[in-house]
């Protein structure tokens, strides 16, 4: 019995992987880089089997040697910044001169977000933060605007619509 159990366990952890990463793909996932704003939640959810995604010029880039087209990174981003596109060459390289160079940090407007007085001190602001820029002083949140990348995932989780966009821009 606990042999049939190897075998089931052989095929299902070890074989059916590779069976499914060997197929030949015609899809690949490519970032829209003026979607992507950089924080990193693709990369460090850690679920791309290929690790085919990093980061450069503060921008999520998909290797396209790596990727199964398994869709496991469109699914994790927030802001719908990575999309299926047709997979041309198997053997194609990323090469650094066709990646798109992004302007300085400094460079970039980004909008600034804010806490108001509504703020009701539950933390999931903090918690849900993918770069750390929220803290809390006196029982509210306070958002660290060098720290801060603007996704505006902080505004979408809080239960009480304490934390919005500015007029102003970094």
């Amino acid at each position: 019995m606990k042999k049939k159990y190897s075998i089931v366990i052989f095929i299902v952890m070890i074989a059916l992987p590779l069976i499914i990463f060997a197929q030949d793909t015609t899809k690949v996932y490519e970032v829209d880089a003026s979607k992507c704003v950089g924080c990193t939640i693709c990369v460090r959810s850690g679920e791309c089997p290929t690790n085919a995604i990093e980061m450069k010029n503060g921008k999520a880039v998909i290797d396209p040697s790596k990727c199964i087209g398994c869709g496991i990174c469109a699914k994790k981003c927030p802001f719908a910044a990575i999309h299926e596109v047709e997979f041309v060459d198997s053997t194609t390289t990323i090469d650094e001169e066709i990646i798109p160079e992004q302007a300085d940090s400094s460079e970039v407007q980004q909008s600034v977000y804010v806490v108001d007085e509504g703020c009701i001190g539950c933390k999931i602001c903090v918690r849900k933060c993918p770069v750390g820029a929220i803290t809390m002083k006196d029982g509210k949140a306070v958002i660290d605007s060098t720290k801060c990348i603007s996704c505006g995932i902080c505004a979408k989780k809080c239960p009480v619509k304490a934390i919005h966009k500015t007029d102003e821009k970094k």
